[in-house]
């Protein structure tokens, strides 16, 4: 089964050597079963996405179990993001059998090798987590509370930049930090005007969403490129810089979450709390166009030139003509409840797309509901809902295969 997507995972956790950006590359699911962690329950739920059905449900054995993110080989980590351990799930058996300890609470993870690098949500904080045992910390400073928009982690999602450095995102004084493997302090660090929440790459440059700070400064976009153990601000720009903005921006409260590369050209999206997304060329950053969508627009998938928004606060996902990125063709929305469910992530954080389908949780304040759409039809094929659950981010298990490799 191949996936026919580039969404901000992708880009999330790419880096292994020559960034894979560089390369064609085919990820594939190697099961039907799609795991998602319950934060109202502590556990793990396995979804049977052939049979549309639950499978199992797992003890994640920690707190707050907020991601399952793949790990190595059949291995996936249950991310228990208020407890200092990670659980180590193995999908042929489907238990826990293991556990690290670690000296903060887990974030997000990103592989190189052998090597997991992984961030913190209570510190501004990495580890690096060999042969499943934890290194000491990479930090430089002590945990306050982020000021700006997203929340209080204390970091963004890791990323490599190859085989010996690393980028860590550090929320509590809105600086991007290049660590040495071998060094536990940056070695290279740049400040931005509000923190950053996860970095994208293309073509020797970085680009990263800063998530605004409220009555301060407006979302906006930095690139930045690493040479030589150190690293080069090329451009920030905010988004209240620019003319023909929305109606409704007001740059004293819109916050921005994600961002993701176009698969085949060279623009960067960026969501927004209130809903519109900005489109920037990588050249100039410069824009390009705008569009609405739904509240707490903050991730998106492609698939073929369709893209599709995961708007977290909204009861609509939505559906656009991508091939031409500075004029959007709006297709078609599909509607999952009749109302909001205020303070409730609506739409969970990862999508998937397997064999023209696309997998989605959509939560209530009551119940957690697996979709199946047809994205040939823009049709919703099945569901399944789950009772007393609130599920957030999920995967398959997958392997990547790099191909045609530059």
């Amino acid at each position: 089964m191949r996936y026919c997507l580039l969404m901000i995972s992708t880009f999330l956790f790419l880096g292994c050597g020559k960034h894979m950006d560089d390369a064609a590359t085919e990820v594939t699911t190697t099961s039907t079963i799609l795991y998602y962690g319950d934060i109202t329950n502590n556990d793990v739920v396995a979804l049977d996405t052939a049979e549309m059905q639950l499978k199992e449900t797992i003890s994640s054995n920690g707190m707050y179990p907020y991601e399952i993110a793949q790990a190595l080989d059949e291995e996936l980590y249950v991310l228990n993001r208020a407890d200092y351990t990670i659980g180590i799930l193995d999908s042929s058996t489907n238990t826990i059998g293991y556990e690290i300890d670690l000296s903060f609470y887990p974030r997000s993870i990103s592989i190189q090798g052998s090597d997991i690098l992984l961030t913190s949500t209570n510190e501004p904080a990495a580890a690096l987590i060999t042969s499943n045992v934890a290194s000491p910390s990479y930090s430089d400073s002590p945990y306050v509370t982020p000021i700006s928009y997203g929340g209080e982690n204390a970091t963004g999602h890791p990323i490599w930049v190859d085989n010996d450095y690393f980028l860590l995102l550090d929320r509590t004084e809105n600086s991007i930090e290049l660590y040495l493997k071998d060094g536990y302090t940056p070695v290279s660090k740049i400040t931005t005007q509000s923190s950053v929440h996860h970095v994208m790459y293309r073509d020797g440059y970085y680009y990263v969403i800063c998530e605004g700070e409220q009555n301060a400064s407006s979302p906006g976009v930095v690139k930045f490129s690493v040479a030589e153990g150190k690293i080069t601000l090329e451009t920030e720009r905010l988004l209240s810089s620019f003319s023909n903005l929305p109606d409704d921006f007001n740059s004293a409260s819109w916050g921005a979450h994600h961002g993701v590369l176009h698969p085949i050209a060279d623009y960067i999206y960026i969501g927004s709390a209130e809903g519109n997304v900005f489109v920037l060329d990588l050249l100039q950053l410069e824009l390009a166009d705008t569009f609405r969508s739904g509240k707490g627009v903050g991730h998106f998938s492609f698939y073929d030139n369709m893209l599709i928004t995961t708007n977290h606060y909204d009861n609509f996902k939505s559906f656009y003509d991508a091939a031409d990125p500075t004029s959007h063709k709006f297709i078609k929305e599909l509607t999952f409840s009749d109302q909001i469910y205020s303070g409730i992530t609506m739409q969970s954080h990862t999508s998937h797309i397997v064999d023209q389908k696309l997998y989605f949780m959509f939560n209530t304040d009551q119940t957690s509901t697996l979709y199946k759409i047809d994205l040939e039809t823009i049709t919703i094929e099945n569901s399944v809902t789950l009772q007393n659950r609130y599920c957030l981010m999920g995967s398959f298990v997958e392997s990547t295969t790099v191909v045609n490799e530059m």
